[in-house]
């Protein structure tokens, strides 16, 4: 395909714009929706957070299957300025797909005109900004943005339909069906990608189901315990992340495993520990004020 589009763009370039659009590419990346979705998660809203979780993997789970299918190359040409290096192949483009997966769905929690005008304008930025890097042609981003728009409402609609039929199982039935359901995702992955999105989904179907059956956490607590809980979050599962990567061996089920085991910790163990903190300062404040009570001699 031509790459006239992309060097009719890039005839604009400038220091400004390679950092500006490196910000915008960077909204579309694994590591922002690592720190975006942690952030939803244990702050601010928890059941929002596993649905955003769920809808992004499962469009990224999508894109990368259809990458390995068409299998279309990257831009290259001698004039083109190549200022990232990402990983699978051009058609569609993952980084459009998954911010009109993100942007669009959360339209339909707060529908209104001013969210839709930012789902569009943060959709159209990320998406120039793949074509400005020179690493997608314009029918990647566009197909790309398509999807993801496809995949959210659809996948809003199927959730919906999902809530209203209550499933009447044990907790165990629910763990035994996600590990079927991440068995498969497993078993029909195209590649190292899809495993990825696999074993991030699994873990997030397990420690969902852990936390609201043993944990319970509340996301709602004061600024300071919200920016302290997310700091320290934060800090361990980028240990975690580099603690895993050195465990696992490179292969197909070494990586399904790592990016299970880092989900699962991100779902569940971190929500465990916040929520035992919070139990224990309560619990070592009451006894000292018991005790203070006791005493302090009485007037008179």
């Amino acid at each position: 395909m031509s790459e006239g589009w992309i060097l009719l763009l890039q005839h604009f370039s400038n220091p400004f714009f390679d950092v500006l659009f490196r910000f915008f590419s960077f909204l579309g990346s694994e590591i922002f929706y690592l720190l975006f979705l942690s952030f939803i998660y244990w702050c601010l809203n928890k059941k929002l957070a596993i649905r955003l979780g769920m809808v992004i993997f499962i469009s990224m789970y999508v894109n990368f299957t259809l990458k390995d299918v068409f299998h279309l190359p990257r831009p290259d040409h001698p004039n083109l300025r190549i200022l990232e290096n990402p990983e699978g192949e051009s058609f569609p483009s993952g980084h459009a797909q998954s911010v009109a997966t993100v942007s669009f769905f959360l339209t339909r929690n707060y529908p209104k005109p001013l969210f839709y005008m930012i789902a569009i304008a943060i959709t159209t930025l990320v998406s120039l900004s793949r074509v400005y890097l020179g690493v997608h042609y314009p029918r990647d981003v566009i197909v790309g943005s398509l999807l993801g728009l496809g995949i959210a409402y659809l996948f809003w609609y199927l959730n919906e339909k999902v809530e209203k039929q209550r499933l009447n199982l044990s907790l165990w039935w629910l763990m035994l069906l996600s590990l079927a359901v991440g068995g498969l995702l497993y078993f029909f992955s195209t590649g190292t990608l899809s495993i990825r999105v696999a074993g991030s989904l699994t873990g997030i179907f397990c420690g969902s189901l852990l936390e609201k059956t043993y944990v319970g956490f509340q996301e709602k607590v004061t600024v300071r315990a919200r920016f302290f809980r997310y700091l320290c979050g934060v800090a361990t599962i980028v240990a975690l992340y580099i603690l895993l990567k050195q465990i696992f061996p490179v292969s197909h089920p070494g990586l399904y495993l790592r990016y299970f085991i880092l989900n699962f910790w991100i779902v569940f163990i971190m929500p465990f520990l916040f929520q035992w903190t919070a139990d224990y300062s309560q619990t070592t404040r009451r006894i000292e004020h018991e005790r203070s009570g006791k005493n302090r001699k009485p007037a008179g």
